[in-house]
């Protein structure tokens, strides 16, 4: 009976809130459109305006603030990653330069080899020892496996003479330059034909000396090669005729008492930055070149530049080639005597040895 009563009690409290809401309701319904509800709105709304745009404010400045360090990060990531493609497009464009000269001078140098009258084969230098407390070499990518032999010829892109090949290994080999001091060679000035022995110094330049002082010698004029070896050796010269050496310096006043004169000589080969060479491989020259007994014989004047010994002679002995005399080479020859003449009987005397070049 007392669970009945409760219950009834707390259903009516619920319609009687309920119908209070109601009443109130309705009634605020019916007030809202007056001006005195109106004038409330307007003064509640004047109030609570500061504190609502305050919090606007606020959250868009939170909002603001919270894009903006995620741009921030963004951006720092995008940054750091062009940062790298630059670095690495900056490295590509460096390598490029260096690509492009590598191929420049391998250019050249293939167009050289066309323009050379002998046979050649390209090389690249791996080690460049150009310093003045040791020999000036070069150290070059091929050696005995390649064909290579001591005493070739190494000329660069412009056709200059750089030096000749002093040892060889299986794939290596080192080039004596002609710029050395125990580098010697006998040069020709074109324009006049004065031809003297040309030296290397300390200082990288050359040196033309034991020239006949009648000759004349004109500052900028070109020394190639002269083909010649040192009178009375019987030898074949070591560098083939008509390589470019390099041209006449400021020549110095001549001493009037003297028999010979010098001159400097600016070498034209790029001895200090070439990559590629070429290494000339069918002329056989210098000292040992010709078979035991054998002499070269020198073309006359007039009938044209002396050939290339050729390479099937280089190891000496009897063996023959075409136009060979008396098993010696073309262009070479034994010796013969008158028998009608005979040896003077006289003292001998010991020939002064040549330095070799």
């Amino acid at each position: 009976m007392n669970a009945i009563s409760a219950t009834r009690r707390t259903i009516r409290r619920e319609w009687t809130s309920f119908g209070a809401l109601l009443i109130v309701s309705v009634g605020l319904m019916g007030v809202s459109g007056t001006k005195t509800a109106q004038d409330l709105e307007s003064t509640v709304n004047w109030a609570v305006s500061p504190a609502e745009s305050s919090i606007n404010s606020l959250a868009d400045t939170v909002g603001s603030y919270w894009s903006a360090l995620t741009q921030i990060d963004t951006l720092r990531t995008q940054n750091a990653l062009l940062k790298d493609q630059n670095l690495t497009l900056q490295e590509e464009l460096d390598r490029m330069a260096a690509i492009s000269k590598l191929n420049d001078d391998w250019t050249r140098i293939t167009a050289e080899a066309q323009g050379v009258p002998y046979k050649t084969t390209p090389v690249r230098v791996i080690v460049r020892d150009i310093s003045d407390v040791s020999q000036k070499t070069l150290i070059i990518d091929k050696g005995s496996d390649d064909g290579l032999t001591q005493g070739e010829v190494a000329i660069d892109s412009g056709g200059a003479v750089v030096g000749r090949i002093t040892s060889v290994d299986a794939s290596v080999s080192k080039i004596l330059l002609i710029s050395d001091p125990s580098s010697v060679v006998v040069g020709k000035e074109v324009d006049s034909g004065a031809t003297g022995t040309i030296q290397g110094t300390i200082s990288g330049q050359l040196q033309m000396s034991y020239v006949d002082v009648s000759a004349t010698l004109t500052e900028g004029e070109t020394v190639v090669t002269a083909g010649e070896a040192l009178p009375g050796t019987g030898d074949v010269s070591p560098y083939p005729p008509g390589l470019l050496i390099g041209h006449i310096g400021k020549v110095p006043q001549p001493d009037r008492n003297a028999v010979v004169q010098s001159a400097p000589v600016v070498p034209s080969a790029h001895l200090t930055d070439a990559t590629f060479l070429l290494v000339v491989t069918d002329y056989v020259g210098g000292f040992d070149a010709l078979p035991s007994g054998c002499v070269y014989n020198p073309i006359p004047s007039g009938s044209g530049s002396p050939t290339a010994t050729p390479r099937a002679t280089r190891s000496g002995g009897t063996g023959s080639s075409p136009g060979a005399v008396g098993g010696c080479p073309s262009g070479a020859s034994r010796p013969t005597r008158s028998p009608s003449i005979k040896p003077s009987a006289g003292p001998t005397v010991a020939p002064t040895p040549a330095p070799r070049y």
